[in-house]
């Protein structure tokens, strides 16, 4: 017999799991318009490829438009449009900033994310 592999959104008693309640993509209906979705595809189109891998040399199709400055610390909708603060991302990447951004470690700009990066990379490297 098949068994499910993976997490399920729902519990036993029919509540949804916490990790499925507060992500952005879910709990912004700014993400679900269609000026989002012209933003999204201008930015993909601008950077076909993920500025966080090419910043490490690694070449990886851009699947996400990520938010340099979380919308989070946005005051206006009109910032949330705001190509400036977009970069094209992997699933990956943009996964694993908000994964930092869940633990309280921010980055402020490009910059600081792209060193980051290339030190965590580096180090990866050296240990092999």
């Amino acid at each position: 017999m098949a068994t499910k592999k993976g997490r399920s959104d729902r519990r036993e008693d029919g509540s949804l799991r916490k990790s499925f309640q507060g992500s952005s993509a879910q709990s912004n209906p700014l993400y679900r318009t269609a000026a989002w979705h012209a933003t999204r595809d201008a930015v993909l189109f601008r950077d076909p490829l993920c500025v966080w891998c090419l910043s490490c040399g690694i070449a990886t199709e851009a699947t996400d438009a990520d938010h340099i400055i979380p919308t989070s610390a946005t005051t206006t909708h009109s910032d949330f449009y705001d190509q400036s603060n977009l970069v094209g991302s992997c699933r990956s990447c943009n996964s694993r900033r908000a994964s930092y951004s869940a633990k309280g470690i921010y980055f402020e700009t490009q910059k600081e994310w792209e060193d980051f990066l290339r030190r965590k990379h580096f180090r990866k490297i050296t240990r092999t």
